[in-house]
């Protein structure tokens, strides 16, 4: 599949799983589904796809999965936004969630989403499999991954590497694993996942920094050029011991291309 038709699947998925704007407490669901579309380019539920098909798996294996993912990652979203944390007023062209529901309901609509996705992985996935990826997901989302590295963030910490890795490429890192574990790889397999998925996090977060370059000097964006390359370098080259990885090599490119 495409990926225009991958992020099609997956938005038909989402919608099915989030609560109807006509149930109870309607704001609340408002919320929520005005933050969840439209998305953005929906790169880390892909990943969970692409992920497990590379793996052996198929789509419906891994979908469930894919939507906890994103739903992590809008969760993540809202929060950032908030007057508190980055202070956005806006958020993929329009009023972020806060703006329009305020802060209150944005902070629980986070809240709702962060608990619906660990909720879609204990109601849909297979037992064993379920466990090992709610551990994944709640270690991503945690104080060792994007809560961590906001907590940084905000603190002015130095080392920006560091925070990328947790606040960014962790979740990345993490959609790439549970799609192998959705699709029962080998510990091997798993492990090249991970190595695949933080890298290209990693390059992600330096894509996304390119992209305004107002706060990057033209030595600052070179560097920052050449380093996001050499990680898309490692994605791509970790990908050689699965037979077939060529549209998750499509993906690096794209992040590459951003």
């Amino acid at each position: 599949m495409s990926i225009t038709t991958l992020k099609r699947l997956i938005d038909r998925e989402l919608s099915k799983r989030l609560p109807r704007v006509s149930e109870k407490p309607q704001i609340l669901h408002k919320a929520m589904r005005y933050s969840v579309f439209p998305g953005g380019k929906r790169i880390r539920p892909i990943i969970v796809l692409e992920a497990c098909k590379t793996c052996g798996g198929k789509n419906h294996d891994a979908l469930a999965a894919a939507c906890a993912v994103e739903l992590i990652h809008t969760y993540s979203l809202i929060h950032d936004d908030l007057p508190s944390m980055d202070d956005d007023d806006f958020r993929r062209g329009k009023p972020s969630c806060h703006k329009k529901f305020g802060e209150a309901n944005a902070i629980l609509a986070g809240d709702a989403l962060l608990t619906l996705a660990f909720n879609i992985l204990a109601d849909d996935l297979a037992p064993k499999i379920a466990v090992r990826a709610i551990r994944e997901l709640s270690e991503a989302a945690g104080t060792h991954g994007m809560v961590g590295g906001q907590v940084l963030d905000i603190a002015k910490y130095k080392n920006i590497a560091i925070i990328n890795r947790l606040k960014t490429a962790k979740l990345f890192e993490a959609a790439a694993k549970i799609g192998a574990i959705c699709a029962g790889a080998s510990e091997k397999k798993i492990k090249a996942m991970a190595g695949y998925g933080a890298n290209i996090g990693m390059a992600f977060q330096l894509a996304d920094d390119l992209t305004d370059k107002k706060e990057l000097g033209i030595s600052d964006a070179s560097s920052a050029r050449r380093e996001a390359g050499q990680f898309i370098r490692k994605a791509k080259g970790g990908l050689k011991i699965f037979a077939a990885a060529d549209d998750l090599r499509k993906i690096a490119d794209l992040i590459w291309n951003v």
